[in-house]
């Protein structure tokens, strides 16, 4: 083949047998071309083996670009990049299956990422009415979470058209609550008010009926006071009565005494008269007794009068005696009377001093239960205005869970 060479050709054969191992072994990165060596056949040998060789060094290193995009990709991919793909070519069969195999894989990775993306995307933009559409070059794993993304997105809907419609109902119940509350508040603070009022007029009416019951207990001792007075005033005329009767037993007796004057003094006229008779007949020795007879006469007739004025003094005084008996006996049942109708007005007085103390009572009962009340009802209303306040905040809340709810958007 080679004719004759010498063992110096045989040697550059042979060290370039062992470069090109060692240049296809990637022990050596670039190859040394020996061009001449002035055997013209083994020049002619050593140029078909270097064009063979730059041959598969270009393919080599082809090869090495694909792979070395492949090794970035892989990086890449190994980072999360999907959108990627490998550019450089080669002839080599293998390689460029595996390219075309790699851009694949990462064609279909990056399709259903975008798609997953899309999707999530529209769940995080709270758009529920997007899905992925799973075609059947999915499998397994890929499938499943696509599958599994669907069914997420379809939860969320259901949870968000339930929020929607859990949002409504609370909104018109809160709104319902709120009003009822805000009423229920009004009402409860009237009638804290209004009781208040009440409890400062029972307090006034307790104040005014225990001054009764007071008034009254001090009326029904000043009706003792007034039953003794009228006992008392009942005995003095009694006693008054009593000694206008002695007094007209005394003027009687005086008036018989008096009788007896009258009829001494009548008879001792007439003994004077007849004196002055019996000195007239005696003439002049009769003179002396004749004026003692004279004198005798005009006492009788002065003791007749003075008899006379003196009856007439005491049947006046009789007539007055009388009269002051009429009105002691009138005074007497005068004080009867009145002292039944006292009786009869402490009896009134005690029952309407008892009643006053029962209804003081009562009052003061219902005072302490309208305080009671009172209090409860401050209480109530300060609970209501609580749960007004609650409410309000409910309101609030549903009315952003309905906001909320609204801005997402579901089928």
């Amino acid at each position: 083949m080679f004719g004759a060479i010498s063992n110096k050709e045989l040697e550059i054969i042979d060290n370039y047998f062992k470069q090109f191992i060692k240049f296809i072994s990637y022990e050596k990165s670039e190859f040394d071309y020996i061009e001449s060596t002035g055997n013209k056949k083994l020049d002619d040998i050593l140029r078909n083996w270097n064009e063979e060789i730059k041959v598969f060094d270009k393919r080599n290193k082809d090869d090495m670009r694909v792979l070395g995009e492949i090794v970035l990709t892989a990086d890449k991919v190994e980072k999360g990049i999907y959108n990627c793909k490998i550019k450089s070519e080669s002839s080599n069969p293998t390689i460029s299956t595996l390219k075309n195999t790699l851009n694949k894989m990462l064609s279909s990775i990056n399709d259903s990422n975008s798609r997953i993306l899309r999707v999530i995307n529209s769940y995080t933009n709270n758009d529920f009415t997007d899905s992925i559409k799973v075609v059947d070059k999915y499998k397994d794993e890929m499938k499943l979470l696509m599958e599994n993304v669907n069914k997420l997105g379809k939860a969320l809907e259901i949870n968000a058209k339930t929020n929607f419609q859990n949002g409504q109902t609370l909104q018109h119940d809160s709104s319902l609550m709120t009003s009822s509350m805000n009423n229920l508040a009004s009402k409860a603070n009237e009638q804290a008010a209004s009781l208040e009022q009440t409890a400062a007029a029972l307090e006034e009416i307790t104040s005014i009926t225990r001054n009764n019951a007071e008034n009254a207990s001090k009326m029904a001792t000043l009706g003792q006071i007034v039953k003794k007075s009228v006992f008392s005033g009942e005995q003095l005329a009694s006693k008054t009565a009593i000694s206008m009767d002695e007094i007209n037993e005394k003027v009687k007796a005086i008036n018989e005494a008096i009788t007896v004057i009258d009829q001494i003094a009548f008879q001792t006229n007439i003994l004077s008269l007849n004196a002055a008779v019996e000195a007239a007949t005696a003439g002049e020795a009769g003179k002396g007794f004749a004026v003692v007879a004279q004198e005798v006469r005009n006492l009788a007739s002065r003791s007749a009068e003075a008899a006379k004025e003196i009856k007439n003094l005491v049947e006046e005084a009789n007539q007055k005696a009388n009269d002051g008996k009429t009105v002691s006996s009138d005074m007497i049942e005068g004080y009867k009377e009145l002292n039944k109708n006292i009786s009869e007005t402490i009896h009134i007085i005690e029952d309407v001093s008892r009643s006053s103390k029962e209804q003081m009572t009562g009052i003061e009962q219902i005072n302490d239960a309208v305080n009671m009340l009172d209090r409860v009802t401050q209480e109530n209303a300060s609970e209501s205005n609580q749960v007004k306040s609650i409410a309000q905040n409910v309101s609030q809340l549903a009315n952003e869970l309905l906001a909320d709810a609204k801005t997402k958007k579901f089928n």
